[in-house]
């Protein structure tokens, strides 16, 4: 028994010097400014933190994100955490998310926006809803990165992630490119709930990564709400 503890022991003091000499050579850098993090710090350094354009929409009683939806559909709130613009940092900490597979940037920006949420009086959801991909474009990127950014956020949120509870039952074309009217055509009855029964009667909180003009939310949203949640409210990592 001993020596297996005294194994066990060596085995640890040995990946910790191994981790460390590792750091000295390849050191863990900053998405936002490719310096080398300090052992404090998680994949976004002080400095960009410091520097990310928040909106801080939640603050406010109406905010652009909420008015974008305003007669389109019912929801008790909506806004977005980032300012998304041509060569700002959100930009590409999301290109970096989506196409380089670097999911822990949804689980940073996510914890880090659930954060200032509850510490303005943000009432936590009963299920956090991921945006769902389709199958066929999951299975090709390997995850969805709306389920990194729910991961993120339920660390302080505490929720159900509902990862499962709606399907996207229809594999649409992409909306870039797309005017208003395109979008919504584009997404409309492309979803499907799944599994009501986790829906009916809870405080829902539908999320994704970039909101534009918001077709894909709203039809989303419209398919949840035919499930009879109690509320229903969109947060989005970014807003165009």
């Amino acid at each position: 028994m001993k020596q297996k503890n005294r194994h066990r022991f060596t085995q640890k003091y040995n990946f910790g010097w191994l981790s460390d000499f590792a750091n000295l050579f390849f050191p863990k850098i900053c998405i936002g400014c490719a310096q080398p993090l300090n052992a404090s710090e998680d994949t976004i350094c002080i400095d960009c933190l410091i520097k990310l354009p928040r909106t801080n929409y939640h603050r406010l009683e109406t905010n652009p994100v909420l008015n974008k939806f305003r007669g389109r559909i019912q929801l008790d709130s909506a806004s977005a955490f980032l300012y998304f613009a041509r060569g700002n940092s959100t930009r590409s900490f999301l290109h970096h998310l989506k196409y380089s597979g670097r999911q822990d940037i949804g689980k940073r920006l996510g914890a880090l926006y659930a954060k200032d949420l509850l510490n303005d009086g943000y009432q936590p959801p009963d299920v956090i809803i991921p945006l769902p991909l389709h199958s066929s474009k999951q299975r090709i990127r390997g995850f969805n990165q709306c389920t990194s950014i729910a991961e993120g956020m339920n660390k302080y949120m505490r929720a159900e992630i509902g990862s499962d509870f709606v399907k996207r039952i229809s594999n649409n074309s992409t909306q870039t490119k797309k005017g208003r009217f395109e979008r919504w055509e584009n997404v409309e009855r492309i979803f499907s709930v799944s599994q009501p029964e986790k829906i009916v009667g809870k405080n829902i909180l539908l999320i994704d990564d970039v909101v534009t003009t918001g077709s894909t939310l709203e039809a989303c949203g419209h398919t949840i709400l035919e499930a009879k949640p109690e509320k229903l409210s969109f947060l989005t990592l970014a807003t165009a």
